[in-house]
């Protein structure tokens, strides 16, 4: 049974939030190739349509952080929802690139919103090993979605494939309608969120100590870090396997499934990591998944073997970002807005990345897609490495 710590209207309006971002975000892939014919663009100015995603969500980061404190989360929560929905109706109906690019914004304003505060407030409301659960659970839950966008979008007439985002707008209202159920006084902020932890217990697992301050300080940007890689990691996955799939000869229906296949690997490898999450605590699990993706990204480089190859690439990046949540709320308690400091990091990564695989696209062809990305996982994978050797041990059990 849940804990009390959030009102089951979060949890429900939030899961079905999450499914809705998961089936906008796994569109994106397979309606590039239509999109730079209609709007006769570059590979690279496709890769910018895709980094829209995480340029709004930068902002929308920061002004949840300053905001959250002042406004109601309900509020927020609603506002994020219904951006979404203006999003998702530019993204399907407009008529010039340049209005293109503007819903790709107000989804990223929206979606950034969303995965502050649906992730926040579980990070903040539940125990070390309950939050990773829950975590990998909702995250989980946006894979499934994720697996279905494609599968929306290939359904469709061919040249109407922007028409499924539509479709995904009547969730985000239907996650605005279940918020409303929270009264406006709950959840002024994450901070303030009951943890359920035992008030005897000490505030943070790992002993503070305001000595230390400096060498938090210096995890908590080695964790931005790591976001920034794998944020970067997964939006570039997805939006580049069909191309390259394509590129190397794999099947018809291997290049029409990429986005899914992948997604069901994320989807997969998040669930069982909310069952291993439960017994294993975040560091050492964020730590392997890490490395298993950057063999699985180096093996889809220099061996493609088609969509099974993204469905274990799926598989090992799953747990990594809502992992690497429970992992910064657990490890960085004293520190302001860690969850939302570490997001803004991986934002600004997968802004980053998606245009550079472009230019590589370009310069030397798509066969070549998985190498940035695999370089960029491997860097990640270091860094995640050593704050895993550095965490200090537990003083009491979660």
């Amino acid at each position: 049974m849940l804990q009390v710590g959030l009102p089951r209207a979060v949890l429900a309006g939030s899961f079905t939030l999450l499914i809705a971002m998961g089936l906008l975000a796994s569109s994106y892939g397979p309606l590039l190739p239509a999109i730079q014919d209609r709007f006769s663009v570059s590979a690279f100015e496709t890769g910018v349509l895709v980094s829209t995603l995480p340029a709004g969500s930068i902002f929308a980061i920061l002004g949840c952080a300053w905001l959250q404190h002042r406004v109601s989360t309900r509020l927020l929560l609603q506002a994020s929802s219904l951006l979404l929905v203006g999003g998702l109706i530019g993204l399907a109906l407009a008529p010039r690139w340049e209005l293109l690019l503007v819903g790709g914004v107000a989804i990223g304003l929206g979606y950034g919103g969303a995965t502050t505060l649906a992730n926040g407030v579980i990070a903040a409301a539940y125990a070390r090993r309950r939050a990773t659960f829950l975590l990998n659970l909702q995250n989980g839950i946006f894979g499934l979605g994720a697996v279905v966008g494609p599968v929306c979008v290939t359904l469709l007439p061919d040249g109407s494939g922007r028409l499924a985002w539509l479709g995904y707008a009547v969730l985000a209202v239907a996650a605005a309608v279940l918020f409303a159920a929270l009264p406006l006084t709950s959840l002024a902020s994450p901070d303030r969120v009951d943890s359920g932890r035992n008030p005897s217990q000490p505030a943070c697992s790992g002993g503070f100590d305001v000595n230390h301050q400096a060498t938090r300080s210096g995890r908590l940007v080695g964790f931005g870090f790591l976001f920034a890689c794998f944020i970067a990691v997964e939006i570039s996955t997805a939006a580049w396997a069909t191309t390259h799939l394509d590129a190397v000869g794999s099947s018809v229906s291997a290049v029409a499934l990429a986005t899914s296949l992948f997604y069901a690997g994320l989807a997969t490898g998040r669930l069982g990591a909310a069952v291993l999450g439960l017994r294993i605590d975040p560091g050492p699990l964020l730590a392997g998944s890490t490395i298993l993706a950057t063999l699985m990204l180096t093996l889809s480089y220099l061996a493609p073997c088609g969509g099974v190859g993204y469905v274990l690439v799926g598989i090992a990046i799953g747990p990594v970002f809502p992992t690497g949540l429970a992992w910064v709320s657990l490890d960085q308690q004293h520190a302001r807005h860690p969850i939302a400091t570490v997001l803004v990091a991986g934002n600004a990564g997968g802004m980053v990345l998606p245009p550079v695989v472009g230019a590589v696209i370009g310069t030397v062809g798509a066969q070549a897609a998985p190498l940035p990305i695999a370089v960029t996982c491997a860097l990640g994978a270091v860094v995640a490495v050593l704050l895993a050797r550095g965490t200090p041990a537990p003083r009491t059990a979660s």
